[in-house]
């Protein structure tokens, strides 16, 4: 998670919902110590590392929200925050998605590197739950040079500087894509061209469209 500090806005909303819960507390008529006292106890159970505002981190901001907010009634907010796990997790499944490599393919990179039982099922779970962010940083870089290395082959093999998993070489028209608008042919015409509105001359036309004189 991340270790930020807790911005000055963050701390003024957790002091303001400290305050509100200490007098609803008291309303009910519980013995409690000093409102100071009190809220550093709360900041210890919540976190379990400080009991201190100023020492609490952005990962601790939903758990001592929600603690207090419990005593007023209020509904739990749900942590937003990614965690450097889940950034990294990310960059891994981006860098797959890039190169066509599949889930499958990933665990027995894991299975052969970090030695984790898993399968192309729950090869994410096993991360999140048995390897460090290190490690799946360096499954990334794997993935990445690999992805790369498959690249250049394919490429050495097709003859094409850059390989297109999708864009199949038999389907590309004659006149390569030099005279198309996406998958329209566009066609240039003798002039003179008529100028448009704005000054422009328009010398191509769609097979829909008319030759305009």
């Amino acid at each position: 998670m991340s270790n930020k500090p807790l911005t000055k806005r963050q701390k003024a909303v957790l002091a303001q919902l400290a305050v509100r819960a200490y007098k609803q507390l008291q309303a009910y008529g519980c013995p409690l110590p000093s409102l100071r006292d009190w809220r550093h106890d709360e900041v210890w159970a919540a976190t379990g590392i400080t009991e201190s505002l100023t020492k609490a981190t952005q990962e601790h901001y939903v758990p001592i929200y929600n603690r207090l907010a419990s005593y007023l009634g209020c509904a739990p907010v749900k942590d937003r925050t990614w965690s450097e796990m889940d950034k990294a997790i990310h960059n891994l499944r981006d860098s797959m998605q890039r190169y066509e490599i599949t889930p499958d393919y990933l665990a027995e990179i894991v299975r052969d590197q970090l030695h984790l039982p898993c399968t192309g099922r729950d090869v994410y779970q096993a991360l999140r739950n048995k390897a460090a962010v290190e490690h799946v940083r360096h499954l990334m870089y794997t993935v990445i040079n690999r992805g790369r290395a498959e690249a250049r082959k394919m490429a050495a093999e097709t003859g094409q500087e850059t390989y297109e998993p999708h864009a199949d070489p038999c389907t590309m028209p004659p006149g390569k894509l030099a005279d198309h608008v996406g998958a329209v042919r566009i066609v240039p015409t003798p002039g003179p061209h008529k100028t448009t509105e704005r000054g422009f001359h328009s010398n191509i036309w769609m097979p829909d469209q008319e030759v305009q004189p």
